[in-house]
């Protein structure tokens, strides 16, 4: 079977829009000819990426992560190469069929895989037995509580038997007992015995679908067991990095703007029920920055979905808290005291909890209501502290129709006056405008550039740009001092021999060193004048710019020649006058920047 070509692989990439593709993984919105979206190679809060139609890169402006279809995959998806070049070749619908193409495994941690597959193969006992007489009871508890097989099938739920059977299968594939343990599935003792035993099973996932753990259930009366029973953290299940569901969410969260957070794994199936599948659970723990990383690679819209108890309600304001910190756009879903998804779906139906969560609520209302449901207004303390909260959390609001708005709601639950509330948001306005330290750290980093690099930079775009500067460059310089724009440029002169129009996403499928394919997507991102126009019919080519460069970056390699020249006789020179004469020549040479 013949290798892909690198005519294959261009029709590969040209087989889809990296729009689209980026699009189907985070949330992009349309600045300029771009699209911008928060970066998720780095702790971003901002857009700070851009995605190029036009040329189809893409670009971080903080970190610098940057490349074509296949790097974005590659980068974000954790894969090879070659994977990422077969996935795009499914999306663009090309048959590659006839090609030969090594399947390789995701990258595992070696020492992990035996938890992988334990784990996997726990989730297949599980499955299985939930199907046959033994798993009848189960079956028919799930039945009871609307959950049927669609859903069971859906989320993988299953049941283990009274007795251990994952211990003698695990020893079958050749496992010892020390690995069994180290899983979480088996408990250590004398012979090992399973740490599930008769209940049923919700497995958990990675954020890459991988069964890292899982939450069994007890369906039968019982006084002395937990109800939920989870698996003990590992190297591969992590509670601060687990969001239940994420890894079947991406594309549902896509298309409706934003991710339901949950506080358990049955809300999450009581959603999904009611036809809403774009929900996750953060198990019943507080949010992490593993949580915050992962969200940030789905959208930037947060819907709060918890429980209508007080810690469910608490928890709720330290998830707005958090969330809002990293700049998400927070919404809350206020459910009825004391109840939960699960709960309202059982009691209510489907169209109520549908009608709940199209009635979400700003995060300040949500304060407002809580609040105020905790402070005794026939207190004066208590009503002034309750003004002093609020007139803080209105302060926040950059929309002045916004704060207008929660300003007549304060006005009337507390009866202090407009001029009051107005009064006190002025003290704390001077408080609220504070430098964003991570601008000044990304100033503070970037780099100055000289003239001469400058125009070997802004020469290397125009030869990105325009085969015939590409010619000029060729004819008239042939050479850069700096050493990556001098092997660029080498690759621009060969990609034209070749093509006539230049695609930058295709020039760097064929080069290896990252950075001089960061150097290059860096300088495409530029925003220079074009060089050409069109006048009376015909194209014109305004040169004088690009002759200007190539002077430019012989002046400072005459420069360097004087420089190493003078050095030499400095060096050969006994002469106190002429050394210093000497001296004097070089600083100024220096000077010239």
């Amino acid at each position: 079977m013949p290798r892909l070509s690198d005519e294959k692989i261009t029709e590969i990439r040209q087989s889809v829009d990296i729009v689209d593709v980026v699009g189907t993984y985070l949330p992009l919105s349309k600045k300029g000819r771009n699209y911008v979206t928060i970066c998720p190679f780095h702790d971003d809060t901002t857009p700070s990426m851009s995605v190029s139609p036009e040329k189809q890169i893409y670009m971080c402006f903080v970190c610098h992560n940057g490349g074509n279809v296949f790097t974005f995959l590659k980068e974000y998806l954790k894969l090879s190469y070659i994977q990422a070049v077969k996935k795009i070749a499914e999306i663009g619908r090309v048959d590659i069929s006839e090609y030969q193409i090594a399947t390789e495994a995701k990258p595992v941690n070696k020492k992990f895989e035996p938890l992988y597959r334990m784990h996997e193969e726990a989730n297949k006992i599980y499955s299985h037995y939930l199907q046959t007489k033994s798993g009848l009871a189960a079956k028919e508890y799930l039945h009871h509580r609307d959950i049927d097989d669609a859903v069971i099938d859906a989320f993988e739920i299953g049941y283990s038997l009274p007795q251990s059977i994952l211990v003698k299968s695990f020893g079958n594939m050749g496992y010892t007992q020390l690995e069994m343990v180290q899983s979480g599935l088996v408990i250590e003792s004398k012979d090992g015995y399973d740490r599930f035993v008769d209940r049923i099973m919700f497995p958990l996932h990675d954020q890459d679908g991988r069964v890292v753990g899982f939450s069994g259930r007890i369906f039968k009366d019982s006084k002395n067991e937990a109800k939920y029973m989870n698996s003990p953290e590992s190297d591969i299940f992590i509670k601060g990095d687990m969001l239940y569901n994420y890894h079947r969410v991406k594309e549902t969260v896509r298309k409706a703007g934003f991710v339901i957070i949950c506080e358990g794994f049955m809300d999450v199936i009581a959603l999904y029920r009611a036809g809403i599948e774009n929900a996750v659970a953060i198990m019943g723990t507080a949010l992490t920055n593993g949580h915050i990383k992962a969200l940030r690679r789905l959208t930037k819209t947060i819907y709060l979905c918890l429980d209508g108890d007080n810690a469910g309600r608490q928890a709720t304001l330290k998830c707005i808290e958090i969330l809002e910190k990293q700049k998400f756009q927070v919404r809350v879903v206020e459910l009825p005291v004391n109840s939960d998804p699960d709960e309202l779906l059982k009691e209510k139906g489907k169209e109520e909890l549908q009608a709940m969560l199209k009635e979400v609520k700003m995060p300040i209302a949500f304060h407002m209501n809580y609040y105020y449901e905790q402070t005794n207004m026939q207190n004066y303390e208590d009503k002034k502290a309750y003004l002093e909260r609020m007139v803080n959390a209105i302060g926040t609001l950059k929309d002045e129709i916004d704060r207008e708005y929660y300003i007549e709601i304060l006005e009337k639950q507390t009866g202090f006056s407009k001029q009051i509330i107005y009064n006190s948001l002025s003290k704390i306005t001077n408080q609220l405008i504070v430098p964003n330290p991570e601008t000044v750290t990304y100033v503070r980093n970037k780099q100055l550039i000289d003239k001469y690099r400058q125009a070997e930079r802004n020469l290397l775009y125009y030869m990105l740009e325009e085969r015939e500067v590409s010619k000029r460059y060729e004819k008239q310089l042939g050479f850069m001092i700096d050493t990556v724009y001098n092997i660029i440029a080498s690759y621009i002169v060969d990609y034209y021999r070749q093509h006539f129009v230049l695609e930058i996403a295709d020039l760097i499928n064929s080069i290896e060193d990252e950075k001089i394919v960061q150097s290059i997507i860096t300088i495409a991102q530029l925003s220079l004048p074009p060089i050409k126009e069109q006048e009376d019919g015909n194209v014109v080519y305004h040169y004088q710019v690009i002759d200007d460069y190539i002077k430019m970056i012989k002046e400072k390699v005459e420069i360097k020649m004087k420089k190493q020249e003078l050095k030499r006789a400095l060096e050969e020179t006994f002469d106190p006058i002429q050394k210093a004469r000497i001296l004097g020549e070089i600083i100024a040479l220096k000077e010239r920047k």
